[in-house]
């Protein structure tokens, strides 16, 4: 992408983000982020797929340091513990999920944002599901996962608990640093057949 290109896709993120606090997720229209961020509705769909991809970039972006930090997870594959490895990235997409917990919620609401279904559960191409898949495809190949787990269902349940766990009323904002967070991760661990890593 050039600069002009990165510059429209900047303002497309922050009229939705903008956006989205005003109104949410729900009420937000793809021609209210055009005209917000002053480029025709058709270009929003030259840096987007679509109005879901839109929201997560927003999400993920402002959380950058978050999933620049997660993106490095498959190149520990090996050092550590398997355990401490995924501790430490769960932690971190729980301070990710306050954002994104709505996001996810009005996926729910609404499912012209929710992705297609397909055959089994599909790789993410980016982002913190593809970066736990291949972290997890990593530690198989070592064995230090179990060689019958599948890497990619393994992160979607991963990634779900997690989800759970976000919306618990009482742990709220506390989440990255509960017990009960460290105790699933260590439960979700002991299933891959990585425990005693």
């Amino acid at each position: 992408m050039n600069a002009r290109g990165d510059i429209t896709r900047k303002r497309l993120i922050d009229a939705t983000t903008a956006l989205v606090r005003e109104v949410g997720y729900a009420n937000v229209r793809t021609r209210s982020i055009a005209v917000a961020a002053g480029v025709a509705e058709g270009t929003l769909y030259r840096h987007f797929a679509d109005k879901r991809s839109l929201f997560y970039a927003a999400v993920l972006d402002r959380n950058a340091p978050i999933v620049a930090a997660t993106a490095t997870l498959p190149s520990l594959a090996g050092q550590g513990t398997v355990l401490g490895n995924l501790l430490d990235t769960i932690r971190q997409l729980a301070l990710l999920q306050q954002d994104l917990l709505p996001l996810e919620q009005a996926m729910i609401a609404d499912q012209t944002l929710a992705p297609p279904l397909g055959e089994g559960p599909q790789m993410p191409l980016e982002g913190p599901p593809h970066d736990i898949t291949q972290y997890l495809a990593e530690e198989q190949t070592l064995g230090r996962v179990r060689a019958d787990c599948d890497p990619t269902l393994a992160a979607v349940t991963l990634l779900a608990m997690l989800f759970g766990l976000a919306v618990h009323p009482v742990l709220g904002k506390d989440l990255a640093e509960s017990e009960l967070l460290s105790a699933s991760v260590s439960y979700f661990v002991d299933g891959v057949g990585a425990s005693a890593t």
